[in-house]
């Protein structure tokens, strides 16, 4: 065995024993996890709760820090270009590490190369709703009436390249629809308009439709999901409801610097497990809420992106959309 090899397996054992003593003492201090969104919100609620877990879990803070706008850019460049110790987390979702890329020509991060996944935690699906004098009570309906007059009808979305438009789009084309977009800053812009009858309909998350679906200011034609919501038992699927082939899923997971240690990955995606291995938590911030529990740990999240990221691919240069 020639001296070079030696020195590459003595360099090789080093970082092997290095990382793994690294693992069993993280974290040594507090951890911050990159929010970003702005507060308050559904993925803030979340990872605030899971982070309290993870802080009584640990014996060390896990702080949030909230880092909104460009549609995640800025919260994922900082997260990439900190130190990849496991002390700089990032919640991220599709746009993050899946579908930026092929909206924008220059990021100033490349979601391959300079993130790595950790565990993603949770499955977001969408339905379609609409305000209650909308003249439809059906999926069917719905696609009767937009099939009458092309281009009459609007939906709201939270912007230009958004997982909201993406989707509409996506179902618009599976109904053989056509619908005109009309951007707003969020969904809590979104249901307002709805209700005022400023837009036609939209596609949005199931928890900041569910108060104005029970006092029938909303109604929704359909649930973009593979099976009903526990939280809205009666209504029907997409498939259900005659239209196959559609679903509208967001997801949010954790991921960090790409260099970080595996060892220290994994710790932290176990700690992360451990939390989501409660039904009290799980009733408190996932399904109660109309979320769905993923939990897939480092290696079935890299190949969950990869299914992600080449779906995202084709949706997004069939709709031939750039952001910059």
């Amino acid at each position: 065995m020639s001296r070079r090899t030696i020195q590459l397996l003595s360099l090789l054992a080093v970082g092997l024993f290095t990382g793994l003593a690294g693992a069993q003492s993280y974290p040594a201090k507090p951890v911050r996890i990159i929010v970003p969104f702005a507060a308050g919100g559904l993925t803030d609620v979340l990872t605030r709760g899971t982070a309290q877990e993870l802080t009584k879990l640990w014996g060390q803070q896990v702080i949030v820090e909230n880092r909104p706008g460009a549609n995640t850019i800025i919260g994922a460049e900082l997260t990439a270009k900190s130190p990849p110790d496991g002390y700089t987390l990032l919640m991220a979702n599709d746009p993050t590490v899946s579908s930026n890329q092929y909206l924008y020509s220059k990021l100033p991060y490349d979601p391959v190369r300079d993130l790595a996944p950790v565990v993603n935690l949770v499955a977001v699906y969408s339905m379609l709703v609409a305000g209650s004098s909308f003249p439809a009570n059906t999926l069917q309906e719905f696609i009767a009436v937009a099939k009458q007059k092309p281009g009459d009808l609007t939906y709201g979305t939270s912007g230009l390249g958004s997982k909201l438009h993406i989707d509409t789009e996506a179902m618009s084309t599976v109904a053989g629809i056509k619908m005109t977009h009309v951007p707003y800053k969020g969904v809590a812009e979104i249901l307002p308009a709805i209700i005022a009858g400023h837009i036609s309909v939209a596609v949005t998350g199931i928890q900041p439709s569910l108060t104005h679906l029970r006092s029938g200011r909303l109604k929704a034609f359909a649930v973009a999901s593979p099976r009903r919501s526990p939280a809205l038992p009666d209504l029907p699927t997409f498939a259900e409801a005659g239209l196959p082939g559609f679903e509208s899923r967001s997801w949010f997971g954790v991921v960090a610097p790409a260099a970080t240690p595996r060892p220290v990955i994994e710790r932290i995606a176990n700690g992360v497990r451990q939390v989501f291995s409660s039904k009290e938590f799980l009733g408190k911030y996932v399904t109660g809420v109309g979320m769905e529990p993923l939990v897939l740990m480092p290696d079935e999240f890299a190949e969950f992106l990869k299914a992600d990221r080449a779906r995202y691919a084709i949706q997004i240069k069939n709709m031939n959309v750039r952001l910059d």
